[in-house]
């Protein structure tokens, strides 16, 4: 006697359809906002970060798709689960690709990472939110038995990584950097007093 399938609530597809969608929401509002900061401030670091979040939307929009077709049904689709791991894990392979050239590239170039104050407040509430997002879909994939949402949460932690890795590389570094020069500011060095009197007095003892 054959064992029935098991029955999936539609609470748990509910639930499923819904995290996909936040999570589709979320990406592509701060990837276009981490794009557009990091153009502004030459910060390749953020560009790369908004490029891993289109990646992120494009999986979870897949997702999203896959649970509304399996609401409607009551039923997971075993082609369309395969459909949607097929493009979560092209984009975790696509992010993996970006984070090694970005690497190599800073390793070879030998310099930090520009950032802004828009790019940094970005990243800093991306890790939360996207953080908050793997521990849900995890959750959720757990109850619908659902391989393409558990490889769609690593794609939440790889962004929350990257969104560590771009505030800690480039968040203090124009600071820094205008801290050890701050005569820069004014066009040339700034010189004791005492010593530019000194100077001037010696000039006028000079003169015939």
């Amino acid at each position: 006697m054959s064992t029935p399938p098991p029955v999936l609530s539609r609470d748990g597809l509910r639930a499923a359809f819904r995290v996909s969608a936040a999570s589709v929401a979320w990406t592509v509002a701060a990837s276009t906002a981490a794009i557009v900061a990091g153009v502004m401030a030459h910060a390749l670091v953020l560009v790369v970060f908004g490029l891993t979040g289109v990646l992120d939307a494009a999986g979870s929009w897949a997702l999203a798709l896959h649970f509304k077709h399996a609401l409607k049904h009551e039923a997971i689709s075993p082609s369309r689960e395969r459909l949607a791991l097929r493009i979560v894990s092209i984009g975790l392979v696509s992010i993996g690709l970006f984070a090694i050239e970005e690497s190599t590239r800073r390793l070879v170039a030998g310099s930090g990472a520009r950032s802004s104050l828009v790019g940094v407040i970005i990243t800093a509430v991306s890790i939360v939110a996207l953080t908050v997002l793997t521990v849900r879909k995890r959750a959720i994939a757990r109850r619908v038995k659902s391989g393409a949402l558990w490889a769609d949460s690593w794609l939440s932690a790889t962004g929350a990584a990257l969104a560590v890795i771009a505030v800690a590389g480039g968040g203090c570094r124009p600071a820094e950097r205008l801290a050890a020069r701050p005569e820069s500011s004014f066009g040339g060095a700034v010189s004791d007093p005492s010593t530019a009197e000194r100077g001037a007095g010696n000039r006028r003892s000079e003169k015939p």
